[in-house]
């Protein structure tokens, strides 16, 4: 039987599988910030300066995602579904995309995106709305298949955020500075909206220039009369020009996530479309925006992410010490040996995560036997980098993968190592290896210069010794903290 998940909590995996496993028509309001085919890359969270960076070495950034998609067996998998669903609209959108743009990477991308609008439609209500937001790039492909899923007539706005430009600009064409908001209703004619306004324009309260015998300033219109302090204001259109990007600031709100977006802007969203106690639903989370400020409005609230990094993020950036569930990671060594042997990297960024002060390494598989990065607060004595390094080990323990990150440490100068497997290592070679590369002073203490560190410890609530560190999703001490938990 399917039911509606706990509210206020966080889901980490994939969104359509995770939507599939939900009943009809219990949201209120989606709000979706979807990859947009841009083809650019989006460094992740805080950008470490360190020695490596300098480098130019491969473990210098920390890739949130791949905004470029190409076409694939499973793409054309996705095409042949949504093309037989003969008695949903959606079929025709997506064959007559298909044939206009062919086996490509965007078509990879629009029918990525129709298979997880229609779970949300099912899941919205009868009175809910939508919000995707998107560029220029994909918008218009995706307003073909919302109209085919929505339905043309409950499509309410095409809204315009506009930024500021900086910059020159591409050579040959005007600088792109807005993003797209497409916001559909589930009806034509019923729904939530809530209409905002911002202050009247000096000019604008100009034109009240008469008085009552009260002495209420007011102005005239055929049949009647405008008070000035009964007016809400002026009405917000569908160009929006009034809230700046992050980039653009230096605002206390940025964690340093390339796609983040401000919080005024989700908090106009939820407040016209929905009302206190409603449910908003973000498929695609990144570092929390929507569920943050949904909470604020006094809305319930899920997000969900397929990346654990950014979860993480929401739980220790966005919500510290609160305690928010978080389903769909390990919450036991089976659970975690499960994730391990059904999707590696997953598992990867996720235990990364367990240690305090490393972040994942970007490139997965090619990492350089580098999976996790984070730097000292403190400078080491020896003339070591400020940089800890990780690497985490799924499968059976092997005494060569282990002397070839001990290589890695000292071919990176790192002041020190973690070496994270599954289970407890216990064997006297392994102790010796590490053994063999002695200690390190860092401040007032002494450190193991490369420790052997276990998922199984982290389920018994035991770390490893760490120095002071820097938290790499904002760049401020993370001083002797606990463990970052899902």
């Amino acid at each position: 039987m399917l039911t509606i998940p706990e509210l206020n909590s966080l889901h980490y995996g994939d969104n359509l599988h995770i939507l599939r496993q939900w009943p009809d028509a219990w949201v209120d309001i989606v709000y979706g910030d979807p990859p947009f085919n841009s083809k650019q890359q989006y460094n992740q969270l805080y950008a470490l300066e360190t020695e490596m960076a300098n480098k130019g070495t491969r473990a210098a950034s920390l890739k949130a995602f791949d905004d470029t998609w190409h076409w694939t067996p499973d793409a054309q998998a996705r095409v042949d579904e949504l093309t037989g669903r003969v008695a949903s609209p959606v079929h025709k959108a997506i064959g007559g995309l298909h044939q206009i743009l062919g086996d490509c990477g965007m078509m990879a991308y629009v029918s990525y995106m129709a298979l997880r609008l229609l779970e949300l439609h099912r899941v919205l209500k009868p009175t809910g709305s939508i919000y995707i937001h998107c560029d220029a790039t994909a918008s218009h492909y995706l307003k073909l298949v919302m109209d085919g899923i929505f339905g043309a007539k409950t499509f309410r706005n095409e809204i315009v955020w506009c930024y500021p430009p900086g910059g020159q600009g591409p050579k040959l064409a005007f600088h792109r500075k807005h993003d797209i908001l497409l916001f559909y209703g589930m009806a034509e004619k019923e729904g939530v909206f809530n209409r905002p306004y911002t202050a009247l324009t000096e000019a604008a309260v100009k034109k009240f220039n008469k008085r009552d015998e009260a002495g209420r300033a007011y102005k005239e219109y055929p049949g009647g009369r405008s008070y000035l302090d009964a007016s809400p204001g002026r009405a917000i259109p569908s160009w929006w020009s009034d809230i700046p990007s992050l980039g653009q600031t230096q605002s206390k709100e940025r964690l340093g996530y390339g796609t983040q977006k401000p919080l005024a802007l989700l908090e106009r969203i939820i407040g016209a479309s929905s009302n206190e106690g409603d449910i908003v639903l973000d498929p695609f989370c990144g570092c929390g925006t929507t569920v943050v400020a949904a909470d604020t409005l006094n809305r319930k609230w899920i997000g969900i992410d397929i990346n654990p990094s950014a979860l993480d993020v929401i739980k220790t950036q966005r919500f510290p010490g609160r305690d928010i569930p978080t389903y769909g990671v390990p919450a036991d060594l089976a659970s975690a040996a499960r994730l391990a042997g059904e999707h590696r990297r997953h598992f990867e960024i996720w235990a990364i995560n367990l240690i305090p002060g490393l972040a994942p390494n970007e490139r997965g598989g090619a990492d350089g036997g580098i999976d996790g990065i984070g730097n000292t607060l403190e400078t080491p004595e020896g003339g070591y980098a400020k940089i800890v390094l990780g690497q985490v080990k799924s499968g059976k323990f092997s005494l060569s993968h282990l002397r070839d990150f001990l290589h890695v440490v000292q071919r990176e100068n790192a002041v020190m190592g973690i070496y994270l497997t599954l289970e407890d290592v216990t064997s006297s070679a392994a102790q010796n290896e590490v053994a063999r590369l002695g200690t390190v002073h860092i401040g007032h203490h002494v450190f193991p210069r490369v420790q052997l560190y276990s998922v199984e410890s982290w389920f018994h609530e035991r770390l490893p010794r760490l120095p002071d560190m820097i938290n790499p999703y904002t760049g401020k001490p993370l001083l002797r903290a606990l463990p970052l938990t899902f």
